[in-house]
């Protein structure tokens, strides 16, 4: 998010106490980290992160220490009082429907360690042989919990080890506790529960003098079970039992009963997580692995599915009910995972044993769907525009056209895209669902979080942090696909990727999440984030959501390069992804698209600065240097008042001045691809027509036609066009790419909306048609996407009946 549009949005909140923490002065020689506050500009955000990575690599040089003695009730009462504090703003909240929202700001970007060794080559460590700065290879600490948990960005609790000595603990990350409940929490790390923490850390106090174990990759947490080995010979100082909290379940029917419970309750994790308590107590118990199986169908942890229902058919002697459900399972978790010709055998077989059962029509009509959409890319685009605007998330298959994967000796030895054919302007390159994506109905309403970002030095999207949890939440409970995230750029700090994309799939692993089996690297997740991300602009959804931009890690996609004119175009309909082909494109060509299409320079070297671009060498940005810092900072200047609500309220003479001083910020060699002319000659000619004078309204189109060429498109006059007037009035070898096909056919609606307006029917339908061109090769769906896509601005201006009579 933008600092600016971060203090507005803040500025509007009744913040409360947590807002704004205070930092206590440190007893370290080089003070406290700089304080961040919520009403930073841009340039104070870089500034502070700045300071912050210096403070930083400061701190990295103090060596380790003896931890601070702390007094365990002390921790434990204030944990309580922390706890209290927020059970009574969570009942204020729900009595007066709010009474403020909590601002938290949290940091990526900065080194952090997550453990890939195995538990069991791991030694036993207590806490008076930790030193605060270290990461304790080689060990793992057995703790307790002895407090309620609280949480704000992380999890936090206080725990014990086995010689009764207490710390914080702050837990980030972790599967289902974004924006969760404390009564979630509660169920998720009730106090009593022991934890095996790989390879821990102590961190030192950035406030108040405590240090605290802060863990942030929820797979180095292993939950200890009561008959576990590591337990043997282990005593608790202050006791067997945490003092003042009920035990926990000692049986495999108690700990079923829970999950039943999570169950009914639609708690699909917590289900989980109560039937893995109960199947360490009754390992063989297939009641408890097809519930499992179905409770991580409905968290999307396909895999752990699976896994699970191919165990339960794996079993000799199973029953033929529990078999069906098994199978049930399989097909399910089969077409979740995208294996849709599996998927359709399974179902195949569960149908061909249950002869007349139409329980699973509807999901073979939907295998044959997803195969004919991977095998053809074939699509049904104004289905799936009119159900993207109800459901954001789409049921539709991934498609790979005629495009793979290879080095690109002039980038250094990066990756890239590549044609495997000669491909014709508007052929469709690839169609892809996201790993993970965040919109903002996904947001929470009762809190604000701020990330900032060590490695881009800029602040991220709100939607960036969720984000995050989600991928972190999709690898474990899909371990097999942890190669499909690693295998992308993570920045010049991690070994350089594989040269092949996609990773070969792996075979489905066992889910558990009170022993993962799959190691989650959060720094280095972190910085592929911060390296892969995209905005999607959804076509279904509003141009501009003011609330909060969209996030997605589009693992494939992120193979193809930048350009600002790029020879390919990409937008989505829902979460679904679509790369065409903005021009021919000759086989063994690379394809690039644009990851922003802003009309000023400077505005997009920022965007890409957050993709960590330096430079991009299109010949747009190539032409934009060459006119010189100083008319791009005037073409800057002039594009927010472009950019301004009281430019519609502006004289035509002031809106006439303002194009004319935009045009004089580009050189006068320059090319003809002038973005910000297009868009204040759009402006004046918008003026234009409002006085409804004949005149001036053939002005407009001049004006209008002028903006197009301005983005790049290829005008045929009059006098080219055929005696029937049937020819388009655009050139179709290319489609421009530094901008965003809505406002060129926004434009070219708007020229036959006032040729329809001044009775000339045929070049108004050419109009149409050239915006019916242009549509239909960037996204695809002929006459009826068409239709749909510009609804709203045929209806504004009058022209949907005839649009649909003449096209």
């Amino acid at each position: 998010m933008d600092p600016d549009q971060l203090a507005a949005l803040a500025s509007g909140l009744r913040l409360d106490s947590q807002s704004s923490p205070r930092t206590q002065p440190s007893p370290r020689a080089h003070g406290p980290p700089p304080r961040y506050h919520h009403g930073m500009s841009a340039e104070e955000v870089t500034r502070y992160l700045k300071e912050y990575a210096e403070w930083f690599e400061e701190d990295r040089k103090i060596p380790p220490e003896p931890a601070t003695i702390v007094d365990r009730n002390q921790l434990i009462a204030d944990q309580r009082q922390r706890r209290a504090q927020l059970e009574r703003m969570a009942h204020e909240s729900a009595r007066v429907g709010g009474a403020g929202i909590p601002f938290y700001m949290t940091m990526v970007g900065f080194p952090k360690h997550s453990s890939s060794t195995a538990l069991q080559n791991l030694r036993p460590i207590t806490f008076s042989g930790m030193l605060v700065r270290r990461v304790h290879l080689g060990h793992y600490l057995l703790c307790r919990l002895v407090a309620p948990c609280t949480r704000m960005v992380a999890v936090q609790t206080v725990v014990e080890d086995t010689e009764g000595i207490a710390h914080d603990l702050s837990i980030y990350n972790f599967p289902s506790t974004s924006n969760c409940s404390l009564e979630h929490l509660d169920a998720l790390f009730p106090p009593g529960t022991i934890l095996a923490i790989r390879e821990p850390t102590l961190k030192a106090p950035t406030q108040g003098s405590r240090p605290l174990l802060r863990v942030d990759s929820p797979t180095d947490i292993i939950f200890v079970a009561r008959n576990s080995p590591l337990l043997q010979n282990v005593s608790w100082r202050t006791g067997v039992a945490v003092a003042g909290f009920r035990s926990l379940p000692a049986t495999a029917d108690a700990w079923q009963q829970r999950g039943n419970d999570h169950f009914k309750a639609s708690q699909w994790f917590l289900a989980a997580f109560a039937y893995s308590h109960a199947l360490v107590l009754d390992h063989n118990a297939i009641p408890l692995r097809l519930n499992r199986a179905e409770a991580y169908l409905r968290q999307r942890y396909y895999t752990g599915a699976l896994y699970d229902a191919q165990q339960v058919l794996a079993e000799v002697g199973v029953s033929d009910t529990f078999a069906d459900k098994a199978l049930l399972r399989v097909a399910k978790a089969r077409y979740g995972r995208q294996e849709y010709n599996l998927a359709q055998e399974a179902f195949v077989r569960y149908k061909n044993k249950h002869v007349g059962d139409s329980s699973v029509d509807s999901w073979l009509d939907r295998c044959r769907a997803r195969l004919r959409e991977s095998s053809t890319g074939i699509y049904d685009w104004p289905s799936l525009f009119r159900t993207a605007q109800r459901k954001i998330r789409l049921d539709a298959a991934d498609f790979v056209g005629p495009v793979k994967v290879r080095r690109m000796k002039h980038r250094g030895g990066g990756r890239g895209v590549v044609t495997t054919k000669d491909v014709k302007t508007g052929e469709l390159l690839i169609v892809t669902k996201p790993f993970a994506s965040v919109y903002a109905p996904d947001l929470p309403t009762d809190q604000l979080i701020v990330t900032l970002d060590l490695i881009s030095k800029t602040t991220r999207e709100r939607t960036d942090s969720l984000l995050l949890s989600l991928i972190v939440d999709k690898l474990y409970g899909n371990p097999d696909l942890r190669n499909e995230v690693y295998h992308l750029y993570s920045g010049p700090d991690y070994p350089a990727p594989p040269e092949t994309y996609p990773p070969s799939p792996s075979d489905p692993a066992a889910v558990d999440p009170l022993d993962p089996k799959v190691n989650i690297n959060i720094a280095q997740l972190e910085a592929i984030c911060t390296y892969n991300n995209f905005c999607p602009f959804r076509l279904d959804g509003p141009r501009v959501d003011q609330e909060a931009k969209p996030a997605g890690l589009y693992t494939f996609a992120s193979m193809f390069n930048h350009s600002c004119a790029a020879n390919a175009t990409w937008y989505c309909i829902g979460d679904l992804m679509i790369i065409r082909a903005a021009e021919s494109i000759p086989a063994g060509t690379e394809v690039t698209i644009p990851y922003c299409v802003e009309e000023s320079y400077i505005d997009r070297q920022t965007i890409l600065r957050k993709h960590m671009l330096d430079k991009c060498d299109c010949r747009l940005c190539e032409e934009d240097r060459q006119d010189g810092d100083e008319r791009l900072r005037r073409r800057h200047q002039l594009k927010s008042r472009l950019d301004a609500d009281a430019i519609m309220s502006a004289s035509l003479a002031e809106v006439r001045a303002l194009e004319k001083d935009i045009r004089a910020t580009y050189g006068p060699t320059r090319g003809p691809v002038r973005p910000l002319s297009a868009l204040a000659l759009h402006v004046v000619a918008e003026k234009l027509r409002m006085s409804g004078n004949a005149r001036d309204m053939r002005d407009s189109l001049q004006c209008d036609m002028q903006a197009l060429e301005c983005y790049g498109f290829v005008l045929i006059r009059d006098s080219a066009r055929s005696p029937s007037g049937s020819k388009l009035p655009i050139a179709k070898d290319r489609i421009p790419t530094v901008t965003s096909f809505m406002e060129p056919a926004d434009i070219m609606l708007r020229i036959a909306c006032t040729y329809y307006m001044l009775r000339e029917e045929t070049n108004a339908t050419n109009w149409l048609k050239a915006t019916l061109w242009l549509t239909d090769v960037s996204v695809g769906g002929g006459k009826e996407l068409f239709m749909l896509i510009h609804e709203e601005t045929l209806v504004r201006m009058g022209i949907q009946s005839f649009a649909a009579r003449v096209l």
